[in-house]
């Protein structure tokens, strides 16, 4: 079996197949009899030969390959592979005076996102409530930077799904498979033959936003993720069903 999973006979037949269709393509080799109906035997050859190349293209989509594997987990990963930076806020957003300078805290983010057109900020006063608003009595009124999404940022913003719950964050672009590691035996398991694919990912259709020197410093996972950290092997379970290998909805 080869690379693409294909044993040395299918290997063979393919071979034939386009031995035929070069033979067809110089008209060498055909004959050019009439058969009822207007059929020659050059429309025979045709028929029988694209016949072949779909009944093995058939074959082949179930077979344990890096293709198949490459393909199954890309279609996966148009659906669930946004990268994204958490942000875990909802907009407009009021950060107090005090709170926008904080290195740790989520003042330079806005600022960075505000740099990259992503969000619009404004000086105003307005009321911020905190978790112990309760104990302290009433908030009085203080200076914040207001902040808004622009159009381009509402492109950008998702609710993310995540271990405790729903989250917020900006996309940045989409994973694609970068290279097939290795894939363990198909085994059945239940109703399917199952296996597990290690993988690597790029990072494709990156969005200008995210190449800003000051957005990668706000968000340092964004260029963690640009240099390397997705080349860290990734590992995906897939199953066999009747239109080929699937990653299973999570």
């Amino acid at each position: 079996m080869d690379r693409d999973g294909r044993t040395a006979a299918q290997t063979a037949k393919i071979a034939i197949a386009i031995n035929w269709m070069t033979a067809f393509v110089n008209g060498q080799h055909i004959n050019s009899i009439n058969y009822p109906g207007g059929y020659s035997m050059r429309n025979l050859y045709v028929a029988s030969i694209v016949g072949l190349f779909i009944l093995v293209a058939c074959n082949n989509a179930k077979k344990p390959s890096d293709a198949n594997f490459t393909h199954s987990i890309n279609q996966y990963l148009a659906k669930q592979g946004e990268a994204c930076a958490v942000l875990n806020r909802q907009f407009p957003l009021d950060v107090p005076k005090g709170q926008q300078k904080d290195q740790y805290g989520i003042g330079p983010k806005l600022v960075a996102l505000e740099l990259a057109g992503l969000l619009r900020g404004s000086d105003t006063t307005a009321v911020v409530h905190g978790m112990f608003d309760a104990l302290q009595g009433t908030t009085p009124a203080q200076p914040v930077r207001h902040y808004e999404l622009t159009a381009e940022g509402v492109k950008y913003f998702r609710e993310l799904s995540g271990g405790l719950g729903q989250a917020t964050g900006l996309c940045y672009g989409r994973k694609q498979v970068d290279s097939i590691v290795k894939w363990t035996e198909p085994m059945a398991t239940g109703a399917y033959s199952q296996t597990e694919v290690t993988y690597t990912y790029k990072i494709v259709d990156l969005a200008a936003w995210a190449e800003r020197p000051e957005a990668q410093r706000a968000f340092p996972e964004i260029q963690a993720e640009i240099a390397g950290q997705s080349k860290a092997a990734q590992i995906a379970g897939l199953r066999l069903t009747n239109k080929g290998w699937e990653v299973p909805a999570q």
